[in-house]
């Protein structure tokens, strides 16, 4: 059954009804559940109902339905007889019975007698063949429901455990109908593409491999971490596995090549548990970097050194991700800062600065020495388009040396030196070094914020009783903080 399709698989959204009174928990809902422990239950009847028992299964697109299978067991119940019927036209009609299944039948398989040699192969003893009728063609040739009938039990309540369809697109249906349900099984039954991966040729998922050789003479040691874990051999692609073993993507493949002879997917070599969306192999970007770096420094001491494909486009990749997790648009960095913001919008002004300026002082340059100048009010308006795009330059620099002064008033800076104001001393190049604003000690470590003041800690704790500066000016315990000097 690999090229059929499960149609009761609940991501091809498939539904079911049945107007019998079920356990709690157990619920014909069950048979098409998405949820493993709610399919594992399957369908249970209440104690006081008895067969027949009618469950409807509808399928969004119309289905030619070719094998049907059915788990007549839950536990020590069991359903002994059972029925199918398709609906045609409106009409049910009636496709398949069995009754009288003995206790170590674990499963029923209907299905076409045409067909019985090419599936014989999944038969067991523990499984039950039933045929379905000669005239079952026309109606689940293209069929959009199918009805289970649970026509007897062995002394207990009616009883499903799990029930599969399969069959594919019916013909009816358009191309790309079709084409859309097998894409989507498709998906199903591989979800990351490890049969495909599989199938493709030697070499198809990687670049080709040649590994470099030493030299005869040569006696350069290869660092171990550039080695391959199992075949010790210098890695060219490395990859580091889920179980944090690095090797070679070569290695990987050709891993994956003899998991595939065996029917097995793609796993790591260490733990031998399968990839997926979490747990997978990841190219390591830095050390084949340095694996690279090392063959260059070192290209004498080897007969030929490989060349790495494909290596820009994944750093530029690696690159990109890294800039968007780290930096989002309309933010700045947290490790940039206020001075890289400053910085990178000051040079772009300044790159759009000077292009202003040099195609201003070309354009006169040109203007005053070509052999057939202008007349003088043409120089006069040039120049006066000069001297403006001149003074615009400058307006600009002004305004950005303003910026840039707003900006660092707004940071908090623990390291500047103490300001004339905030020493309560007068300008000039001989004025006394910052103090204490009552003891004149140095060792001051205290800025009022009010009044730009610097206190000592044993001033500080006088000033706070009456909660006023030496200058008359009050402050309260919030408008202090600590003030950090540079050592001169």
């Amino acid at each position: 059954m690999s090229s059929l399709i499960n149609f009761l698989n609940p991501k091809l959204k498939p539904s079911v009804e049945s107007d019998a009174v079920c356990e709690d928990g157990y619920t014909a809902a069950n048979l098409v559940a998405d949820d493993i422990e709610q399919l594992e239950r399957g369908f249970m009847c209440f104690a006081v109902c008895k067969p027949p028992i009618e469950i409807v299964f509808d399928f969004p697109k119309a289905v030619d339905m070719k094998v049907i299978k059915l788990w007549p067991a839950c536990g020590a119940l069991r359903s002994t007889a059972f029925e199918l019927h398709g609906r045609h036209d409106g009409i049910w009609e009636r496709v398949a019975f069995v009754r009288d299944l003995g206790r170590g039948v674990d499963s029923v398989t209907f299905c076409y007698q045409s067909d019985y040699n090419s599936r014989s192969s999944s038969n067991s003893e523990q499984s039950e063949k039933v045929f379905f009728f000669k005239s079952a063609h026309k109606i689940l040739a293209s069929t959009n429901s199918v009805k289970v009938v649970i026509r007897a039990t062995e002394r207990c309540p009616p009883v499903l455990r799990k029930v599969q369809m399969w069959g594919l697109p019916a013909r009816s249906l358009d191309k790309a109908d079709r084409e859309l349900v097998k894409t989507i099984w498709s998906e199903i039954s591989d979800p990351y593409g490890q049969r495909d991966a599989a199938q493709t040729p030697t070499g198809q998922r990687s670049p080709p491999r040649h590994v470099p050789e030493l030299r005869e003479q040569s006696t350069l040691s290869i660092p171990e971490e550039f080695l391959d874990s199992i075949t010790w051999e210098l890695m060219i692609f490395p990859t580091v596995l889920p179980s944090g073993k690095v090797v070679d993507q070569s290695t990987i493949d050709k891993h994956a090549e003899e998991e595939a002879k065996w029917g097995r997917q793609p796993s790591d070599p260490f733990t031998g548990l399968e990839y997926n969306a979490q747990r997978k192999a990841i190219l390591n970007l830095a050390l084949k970097a340095r694996i690279e770096k090392f063959l260059m420094e070192h290209s004498e001491h080897f007969k030929a050194v490989p060349r790495s494909l494909g290596t820009s486009r994944l750093r530029r990749r690696h690159a990109s991700q890294f800039a968007s997790s780290t930096c989002q648009p309309g933010q700045i960095s947290p490790a940039a800062g206020t001075y890289s913001a400053l910085s990178n919008a000051y040079k772009q002004q300044q790159r759009k600065s000077r292009a202003t300026a040099t195609a201003t002082s070309s354009s006169a340059t040109s203007f005053a020495g070509s052999p057939h100048s202008p007349p003088a009010a043409k120089r006069a308006r040039h120049s006066h388009h000069g001297s403006s795009a001149c003074a615009t330059v400058t307006s600009a620099s002004t305004s950005i040396d303003q910026a840039i002064q707003q900006a660092l008033q707004k940071v908090t800076r623990f390291s500047q030196l103490a300001s004339n104001a905030s020493a309560g001393c007068g300008s000039g190049s001989g004025a006394p070094p910052a103090s204490c604003i009552n003891c004149r000690s140095a060792q001051f470590g205290y800025e009022i914020r009010t009044c730009r003041h610097l206190v000592c800690r044993e001033c500080l704790v006088l000033l706070s009783r009456d909660q006023q500066c030496v200058c008359k000016v009050f402050f309260r315990g919030a408008d202090v903080e600590r003030y950090h000097k540079l050592d001169p």
